[in-house]
């Protein structure tokens, strides 16, 4: 079987020293093409370093696509016959506008990809433009860039499998404070179904230190093929292992999508950054504490109903939420008086009959009961919300939990938290639940198996996370005066998101 033989150049970068930090570029990515390196990978702003106070701060160490490391770099390609990806402060010479860029140049010494970032760096760097094409062909498929915390954004990641990636490259300045980018990584390879490939760099800058700082290579199944933080520049080797085609195998041929109605997306395109009273706004109710229970079942046998209703006192908007079981007509009843005495709610999904029914009871009221699809969801592939107390409440189906732009058009819509029954619970469920937060929402998982409950994280710090394991129950006060104030990333290309398609997937 052959391989494809991929290099990252996890190096020391020296703040403000671009010539030393070139020749170490230079250096490494010789060794890379002299160990065979088919495809070599650099860290973003990899010549100038990472921190400056502004556009006349960096402009001295911003170079043009013909500058002097470009053209170096372009010689070994062609020395080597390989690509070369490199992060690097651009300098756009008709306008004297910066851009944080990836140059890819093939092994002739061409630039296939130019790639701007679009989370860039407020101080001096202008944003990409979002419809830019950041995918380029080769003999082995389309490969697509982004850049460090581009891919923090589930929707940039997406854009780039629709665009027919399989292998995305991420030079990353990327420090070990926060959220550990290796997750994010993990994340966006399993949503999409890619290998992930992302050089950070090792080193201190004038004010971060990443000698602690992960490179990694990362399958479509979200293993983490390589891992590898080191003080002292590295060159890191992985091989890729093709089909006999000699073309890299995805995981699937195609991006997994959401089923049903692709309307139910278009809340994503949305611009909310003007709106300054979101409740007022989307008609939300007052907001305020609401505590969330998620009791993970073994059965559905009736005992553990007592101790759902008894949890908290009458006084607090309790939500209790249960895994899907084929629950009998007397734990039914028991639960529905628990919540009529206490003024509770409870939301589960019953599958004693043919079709599964939603259960949502609120109190003494009437119950409410919804046919549920386990693919598309409620009724039509339309979404289950419920409004208690100071929360909107959705429920999803579990593939939800690959799929950001759901997760996302929820947020828009003024969800406060996403709700996902599932039959299992494990690590990746783990993982992919955390990183919905990032989509500006609240997410409660609850199996047999485990359940757990996740918070919106604060900047780029990880998410809050409470855990239980089977038979168990976990509470946590959402306090959805703060997850109404939400931050998004706009600069999406919505054109290639939201395409009309024929099937609940895109081919690649």
């Amino acid at each position: 079987m052959s391989v494809l033989k991929i290099a990252l150049v996890h190096a020391v970068v020296v703040h403000k020293q671009p010539q030393t930090n070139r020749r170490e570029l230079l250096a490494l990515v010789q060794e890379a093409g002299e160990q065979g390196a088919q495809l070599v990978v650099a860290p973003e702003l990899m010549i100038s370093g990472y921190s400056f106070a502004g556009h006349h701060d960096m402009e001295p160490y911003a170079e043009t696509a013909e500058g002097p490391t470009v053209t170096a770099v372009a010689a070994l390609c062609r020395q080597y016959g390989m690509y070369v990806c490199v992060g690097m402060a651009e300098l756009e010479p008709l306008t004297g506008i910066l851009y944080n860029s990836a140059f890819v140049l093939d092994p002739v010494g061409s630039i296939v990809c130019r790639y701007r970032k679009i989370n860039a760096e407020c101080r001096w760097a202008c944003p990409g433009d979002p419809c830019q094409d950041n995918t380029f062909d080769t003999p082995w498929g389309r490969m697509g860039v982004l850049i460090c915390s581009d891919s923090y954004h589930s929707l940039m990641a997406r854009v780039t499998a629709l665009r027919g990636a399989v292998l995305l490259l991420i030079p990353s300045t990327w420090p070990p404070i926060g959220v550990n980018p290796v997750e994010i990584w993990q994340a966006r390879a399993l949503e999409n179904s890619l290998f992930i490939a992302a050089c950070n760099r090792t080193g201190c800058d004038l004010i971060m230190d990443c000698r602690q700082a992960p490179s990694a290579f990362v399958d479509p199944q979200g293993t983490v093929v390589l891992q590898k933080q080191a003080a002292t520049s590295q060159l890191l080797i992985v091989d890729l292992h093709l089909q006999d085609s000699g073309r890299i195998q995805p995981a699937h041929q195609s991006v997994p999508l959401p089923a049903g109605d692709l309307s139910r997306l278009r809340s994503c395109y949305l611009n909310l950054s003007g709106i300054t009273n979101l409740t007022q706004f989307l008609q939300l109710p007052p907001p305020g504490r609401l505590l969330l229970c998620c009791h993970a079942l073994l059965s559905p046998d009736g005992a553990p109903a007592l101790a759902v209703a008894e949890t908290t006192d009458a006084k607090t908007d309790t939500l209790h939420v249960l895994p899907a079981h084929a629950y009998s007509r007397n734990f039914l009843d028991e639960v529905r008086s628990r919540c009529a005495a206490t003024g509770h709610s409870a939301l589960f999904i019953n599958t004693s009959q043919t079709v599964p029914v939603v259960h949502w009871l609120n109190g003494a009221a009437d119950p409410c009961l919804w046919n549920w699809d386990t693919l598309t969801g409620g009724q039509e592939g339309r979404p289950v919300d419920c409004t208690y107390g100071p929360a909107r409440v959705r429920l999803l189906p579990m593939q939800t939990l690959r799929q950001p732009e759901l997760v996302l058009a929820s947020a828009k819509e003024g969800v406060d938290v996403v709700i996902v029954l599932s039959p299992h619970f494990n690590e990746i469920i783990r993982l992919l639940a955390g990183v919905r937060t990032i989509e500006q929402v609240a997410v409660a998982v609850c199996s047999p198996e485990g359940a757990g409950i996740w918070m919106i994280p604060t900047d780029h710090q990880r998410w809050g996370e409470t855990l239980v394991g089977p038979g168990g129950s976990c509470c946590c006060f959402l306090d959805t005066g703060k997850t109404r104030v939400k931050r998004f990333q706009e600069r999406i290309d919505y054109s290639v998101l939201l395409q009309r398609r024929a099937s609940t997937s895109q081919s690649r």
